[in-house]
């Protein structure tokens, strides 16, 4: 038996429908960490998840991604080259397309009043370097699976 091209095309299409519809039911991370090593082994294990991964490496390429991009929550490395992590959710909290996104603040350097900070900067959740994966993973679920604020709408 012998397909016709349209066929072919026909099955193709549906194809690409379908794994573009699963994609876009996946949720976005955006992941944003100075060390290189770092940022490739979180990407490689939110992946394995099933999540679609953003990354930078720096805090102002990390707004214009989120803003480009509105991920479904943001891994943000507190020490970074460019701009303060915590100088970065600021702005992302004060910006009306990017203030609902949560942001989980990421450091190595966890001093006293760290997450104090971290969590009066905006952040939803805070978590010391070195990163335990499960605890990482649990606080992605927890907020990723939370509806928004009443307050996000205000």
């Amino acid at each position: 038996m012998v397909m016709s091209t349209s066929k072919y095309l026909d099955a193709a299409e549906r194809t690409q429908t379908l794994e573009h519809q699963e994609n876009s039911k996946r949720k976005r991370i955006l992941v944003v960490e100075d060390n290189q090593m770092g940022l490739m082994l979180l990407g490689q294990l939110l992946r394995a998840q099933g999540y679609d991964i953003l990354q930078t490496s720096e805090g102002w390429g990390a707004i214009d991604l989120a803003r480009d991009n509105h991920p479904d929550l943001i891994l943000m490395d507190i020490e970074l080259p460019d701009i303060c992590g915590l100088d970065v959710t600021r702005l992302l909290k004060q910006d009306d397309q990017t203030k609902t996104i949560p942001i989980i603040a990421l450091t190595a350097f966890a001093m006293p009043g760290d997450e104090e900070r971290s969590l009066e900067s905006g952040c939803d959740a805070y978590i010391a370097k070195p990163i335990l994966m499960d605890k990482l993973l649990r606080a992605v679920e927890s907020l990723l699976s939370s509806p928004p604020s009443a307050f996000d709408s205000l």
